[in-house]
């Protein structure tokens, strides 16, 4: 205990000094890197890293909101996941305005119960935005391998004749950001991931956001795949097999939803549902994440009302088990 306090009191007190300056300018600034402490033991880091039989069944933290995080790994174990999505932004579990205290104590909270805590989800859009490699390189040097992106705007209605050049400048610049948060996360050694999210810009399209990663090594920033934002992005049942397909080379974690659709003379409708609800085909959908070897965690995500948050997540969590040991025979 007191090695692991060590290397985070070094953790924090890195950027706490001559680091802390990176939270308000761009990572492209910074010609050296902090130190690396020794947060985690060799032998707890190989255990994180190597390759396991099945991936991590985790909570995304921002389904119990209400609930501190001081409080939330007792809920979590609890409840049987075997770790957490941890909500690092304003309003989320850790406010980054605070990461100096509370994002190590959260990390620890989690460790000290014998959960894992792989990835944080964040609303960075820049890698310029105050904290954004704080937040980054600390959550490495706690054990977090992924960390998920915010999710952009939708592209701007464009005025006629303006409309290409404008969006090329955009694209540009869309390129130039993930290109930072690609060089900060090999840095800070944590990959940052893009959420696919139906109508935003990048991200409602695996393919088009391909074109603005090309020559980022696929090491470096990666996608949090979420099947549901596929299928509302396709207005389809099938939309999300093609939208995986694309992200595999990619993958870093999945984020797991269900939705149905619904036909009228309006159109296609989509509502959230428990998992198993939907349209998806999750035997399909876990059969080829196993056949590719992936083995990152999987974030699940309570978008629809309940009337007892804990027993619908615990359901949940039950039914992508049952899926997750069908797909990976021990």
């Amino acid at each position: 205990m007191q090695n692991r306090t060590l290397g985070r009191r070094v953790a924090l007190a890195a950027l706490a000094g001559g680091g802390i300056c990176l939270r308000n300018a761009p990572a492209q600034e910074s010609n050296s890197q902090p130190p690396a402490p020794e947060r985690i033991t060799p032998d707890l880091l190989k255990a994180k890293t190597k390759t396991v039989g099945r991936p991590s069944l985790c909570v995304y933290s921002g389904c119990l909101a209400k609930i501190p995080y001081s409080e939330l790994s007792g809920i979590v174990s609890d409840m049987g996941y075997d770790g957490a999505d941890l909500t690092v932004m304003k309003g989320g579990h850790v406010d980054p305005s605070h990461y100096m205290v509370d994002l190590d104590r959260a990390f620890q909270t989690f460790q000290d119960a014998g959960l894992d805590l792989p990835m944080v989800t964040t609303d960075f859009t820049s890698p310029s935005q105050s904290y954004a490699y704080a937040i980054l390189y600390v959550s490495a040097q706690l054990g977090a391998r992924f960390c998920r992106l915010g999710t952009w705007a939708p592209a701007p209605v464009l005025p006629p004749g303006a409309g290409r050049q404008l969006a090329d400048v955009r694209a540009v610049m869309l390129r130039n950001d993930l290109a930072q948060f690609a060089i900060t996360g090999a840095r800070c050694n944590i990959m940052p991931m893009l959420a696919n999210h139906a109508g935003s810009f990048p991200g409602r399209s695996i393919p088009e956001t391909e074109a603005l990663l090309t020559g980022i090594d696929r090491r470096a920033f990666g996608y949090c795949f979420d099947p549901a934002q596929a299928v509302i992005e396709a207005s389809n049942a099938g939309g999300w097999e093609p939208a995986l397909q694309a992200a595999l080379p990619r993958l870093g974690a999945i984020a797991l939803s269900d939705v149905t659709l619904d036909k009228d003379s309006a159109g296609v409708s989509a509502r959230p549902c428990p998992l198993g609800e939907g349209v998806i085909d999750w035997k399909k959908f876990f059969g080829i994440l196993a056949a590719a070897r992936f083995h990152g965690p999987i974030s699940l995500h309570m978008d629809y009302p309940a009337r007892n948050d804990v027993n619908a997540m615990t359901k949940d969590l039950a039914f992508a088990r049952a899926r997750v040991e069908e797909a990976w025979p021990l």
